[in-house]
């Protein structure tokens, strides 16, 4: 990804950069990168954490020269100047199915060195439901992080080129700790990078995660030549499920007109930088070949191609009615040709628009 110093948007209340913050990116990847820029420019020093020197080395190319920030490989070696630093914020900025290792490593390696002598908020980035234990991000962050760190969620619609390029972003910050969110407010938010709040942890991730997978539908809806028609009632159709999983898990339906649900639902259905889009376009165009290699071409994480398959037994587990995460599944897992798909929900008996609600 080509890095382009962000647009500088001025304000009258601006503050002062003195670099005093400290704030940890774990995750180097181009969102990693990306919002760890978000806290550079809002006056924070970051230091950005990857496995090895190797997947620093883009990042390198990117940061290089800039006062207040540093790059460090996640081997013991490197950590040595972490000994004891004072940190204000860490995010966790890594593939949802990496989150567990990430969050395991905090617990083991990163805790004991920086020895915190205060609560640290820690955000989690990570937009999907864990394969093997169908579990959401705050419930492995819960499992796995001290008691006393503040957790919070970052998600809404952000490609990480355009937030690094500076372009007008909001996103929102889901966490039952009121100084987690504001704390996010304070290191992360500036004039093109607006951070709101929420204590609806539970509907941002689910609007994260299944947002994912009716982007993959609505990108084979496109392959296929289907029209903007059928793309306008996959999305509408696909908000529907994920709000009748959210709110079967106890989130609030409100959460899902927001930013975390239908915000990066438009956003990852129609934008032409959305890899589960693309990854669901070539599924149409190209369906002869198998998902693998469709994936090893896309050469980054798509997260809607794992999610499909936890949203699918998610919902199966709460007995939902969810044809289009039942669909992705079968193509995705079972071979099921995708015209053979399209047809089976178009068949489908017809029913009430809002007939999942309960009464």
């Amino acid at each position: 990804m080509i890095f382009i110093r962000p647009v500088c948007w001025q304000t009258s209340g601006q503050p002062q950069i003195n670099r005093a913050a400290h704030v940890l990116v774990i995750g180097p990847g181009v969102f990693g990168r990306a919002l760890a820029n978000c806290a550079y420019q809002a006056g924070s020093k970051v230091t950005l954490l990857g496995l090895d020197e190797s997947t620093l080395q883009e990042a390198r190319s990117a940061f290089a020269g800039l006062d207040g920030f540093s790059m460090l490989s996640m081997e013991p070696q490197a950590l040595s100047v972490l000994h004891e630093s004072s940190v204000d914020l860490i995010i966790l900025a890594v593939p949802c199915q990496a989150l567990r290792s990430a969050a395991d490593w905090c617990r083991t390696v990163l805790w004991p060195l920086i020895r915190p002598e205060k609560s640290v908020p820690v955000l989690c980035a990570a937009k999907g439901i864990e394969l093997n234990t169908l579990k959401l991000p705050h419930e492995i962050l819960d499992e796995l992080l001290p008691p006393d760190a503040g957790k919070g969620i970052l998600s809404g619609p952000s490609f990480a080129q355009e937030l690094q390029a500076g372009l007008p972003t909001a996103i929102v910050v889901a966490s039952a700790d009121g100084d987690v969110r504001r704390a996010a407010e304070v290191l992360l938010h500036r004039p093109h990078f607006r951070v709101y709040g929420t204590h609806d942890v539970v509907g941002v991730e689910i609007g994260g995660a299944v947002k994912n997978v009716i982007a993959v539908v609505a990108g084979v809806v496109d392959g296929l030549g289907l029209g903007n028609n059928a793309r306008a009632a996959v999305v509408t159709r696909g908000l529907g499920e994920m709000a009748q999983m959210g709110v079967a898990l106890g989130a609030d339906p409100m959460t899902f007109l927001g930013l975390s649900g239908l915000g990066d639902l438009i956003l990852t259905c129609t934008g032409d930088l959305s890899r589960n889009r693309r990854f669901g376009l070539t599924i149409a165009q190209h369906h002869e070949r198998p998902a693998s290699q469709i994936l090893a071409d896309i050469g980054q994480t798509v997260e809607g191609y794992s999610t499909a398959r936890s949203a699918y037994l998610l919902s199966e587990r709460l007995k939902l009615d969810t044809p289009i995460l039942k669909m992705a599944y079968e193509v995705l897992y079972e071979n099921r040709p995708v015209r053979d798909a399209v047809a089976h929900l178009l068949n489908r008996q017809q029913k009430g628009e809002f007939e999942w609600i309960p009464e």
